[in-house]
């Protein structure tokens, strides 16, 4: 007899919801009789968007250890933006040939009767060698472009029939967010393997940081400020109203940079370029940078428009704080982005001028380096000042520092009710910073200052390094390692793509609400 438990949208979408898995699997194909000290091995797949990753991820007790981690991007220069059709094209070329690269890096096996294993075939030598087989697939299953997911999901789909062991699938934001859970646990000493009887490695789950935390997503796809209580509960407290931080970053780029630099550029990481030109190094030796950045020491300052500075801009050039006259809890982009473009396009010509110029003499705009610079400068300190306040504003409803705090309001009433999610004296110790744009160290130092000015010096950055910040398939393992552990699931095999899928519970797009209240979800055995 095999007793599934399956979770499902709703109200009641976790039956039976306990740390301990309780249930056989609608699978009855893993056995979990190896020994509780084993370390958990996991294959992962990342296809969300234009980058082909693959990892595989050792796990033991709060310590973790990568024998694979390789990331493939497309090449979408051409177009200067990601075009799903080339991602996905890319995806069903390398993402094959990437899986059968990473087997060569799968751990021998242990001397524990249990350890299954597989015949891996070496190249070179024209012989196989037996390599431990993962305990189970990880792959990314949403949000992101459709087509890019299936090809992942597909492939995951077949190795887990294949070697028969569970599949898991994965919420990309999740994995983005516990990044910095991954880097702790990568620093950590992991314990040899295989591990003498009498001594074996800790089970200790705990980890760092730890809930309850806020969480501040920047991609090109999403800006999010999220409040984490635990690994499936996330509430979102500020989204995008239009487009995201990066991508209207890469938008800027294209209109700052300097042409010469923009043509020769390998690939459409604008705004890792912007970064750069805007803060060079300050020796040829070595990557350190100087940022001479005073934060505003009020919100009343931070609203104030800003003047390019002159002589090296004419007067009245000025660029406008994005929702300066506004506590609204949301993030906007798209007309402080229009502003910085049409600077960088139309210097120092204005619209009456662009409108009088004759047809057979039209303007030739231009910016010299220095005025480019100041402009990405600029373009940057006040985009993420704008993210900066709205941490600001949570932190003050959340966690105030003073009474004053209480009287500056965010113009959304149910932060304060946000305060029962926070258990008895619980407090905030940390502010996550994850995503592709979380690599930008202008952005860490801009969050970093703000906080330590209006208040809260004792709350952490946590920060990937800066190889984990883009897509990779390291992260969607580590997120798959924790919901194996924590949670108690797996996925069904039938499950589909999700390409919007909401990580708080309340929202609801395409019927999703939140990390477990999708189909798909069912208790694994012990």
């Amino acid at each position: 007899m095999r007793l599934t438990i399956a979770l499902s949208s709703g109200p009641l979408r976790y039956t039976l919801r306990t740390r301990t898995p309780i249930s056989f699997t609608k699978y009855h194909r893993y056995s979990s009789t190896k020994p509780q000290h084993q370390s958990l091995l996991t294959l992962a797949i990342e296809t969300s968007c234009d980058d082909t990753c693959v990892a595989i991820l050792e796990k033991s007790g709060p310590a973790a250890r990568l024998h694979f981690n390789k990331r493939i991007p497309s090449n979408h220069v051409e177009f200067k933006g990601i075009h799903p059709t080339v991602a996905s094209k890319t995806h069903e070329i390398q993402l094959a040939k990437l899986v059968n690269e990473a087997l060569q890096s799968l751990p021998p096996p242990t001397t524990s009767p249990s350890t299954k294993t597989l015949p891996i075939l070496n190249p070179h030598i024209g012989t196989s060698t037996p390599r431990r087989l993962p305990d189970f697939v990880s792959v990314t299953r949403g949000p992101g472009f459709p087509g890019c997911l299936s090809t992942g999901l597909s492939l995951a789909k077949g190795l887990s029939v294949a070697w028969q062991v569970p599949l898991l699938g994965v919420h990309h934001m999740q994995g983005h967010a516990l990044t910095p859970r991954l880097a702790h646990a990568l620093s950590q000493p992991f314990p040899p393997l295989p591990s003498p009887p009498s001594s074996p490695p800790t089970n200790s789950t705990t980890l760092s940081p730890s809930f309850p935390l806020l969480t501040l997503l920047a991609s090109g796809g999403h800006t999010q400020l999220l409040l984490s209580t635990s690994l499936t509960s996330h509430t979102i407290l500020a989204n995008t109203s239009n487009i995201s931080l990066g991508d209207m970053l890469d938008k800027a780029a294209r209109t700052i940079l300097p042409p010469t630099l923009l043509s020769s550029l390998p690939d459409i990481s604008y705004a890792s370029a912007l970064e750069q030109f805007a803060f060079p190094p300050t020796t040829t030796t070595t990557q350190t940078r100087t940022y001479n950045y005073t934060p505003p020491p009020s919100r009343q300052h931070e609203t104030l428009p800003v003047p390019l500075p002159t002589p090296l801009f004419k007067p009245g050039y000025t660029l406008t704080p994005p929702l300066q006259s506004s506590k609204e809890m949301s993030f906007n982009f798209s007309g402080f982005g229009g502003q910085v473009q049409e600077i960088a396009q139309w210097y120092p010509y204005s619209k009456t001028d662009r409108i009088n110029a004759a047809s057979s003499s039209p303007l030739v705009p231009d910016l010299n380096t220095e005025q480019r610079r100041v402009l990405a400068q600029e373009t940057m300190r006040l985009a993420f000042e704008h993210l900066a306040s709205r941490v600001v504003f949570a932190l003050r409803e959340l966690q105030p520092v003073s009474e004053s705090d209480k009287k500056y309001g965010t113009g959304r009433d149910d932060l304060a009710r946000l305060k029962k999610l926070l258990e008895g004296n619980q407090k905030i110790g940390t502010l996550v910073l994850s995503g592709g744009v979380a690599a930008n160290k202008f952005l860490r130092h801009v969050l970093r200052t703000i906080l330590d000015r209006r208040g809260w010096p004792d709350i952490q950055l946590a920060a990937p390094p800066v190889s984990l910040c883009t897509d990779n398939a390291a992260m969607i393992a580590w997120a798959g390692m924790e919901m194996w552990e924590t949670e108690g699931v797996e996925t069904d095999l039938g499950v589909r793509a999700i390409r919007s899928w909401s990580l708080d519970e309340s929202l609801g797009e395409e019927g999703t609400r939140g990390v477990m209240g999708v189909d798909g979800w069912v208790k694994r055995q012990l």
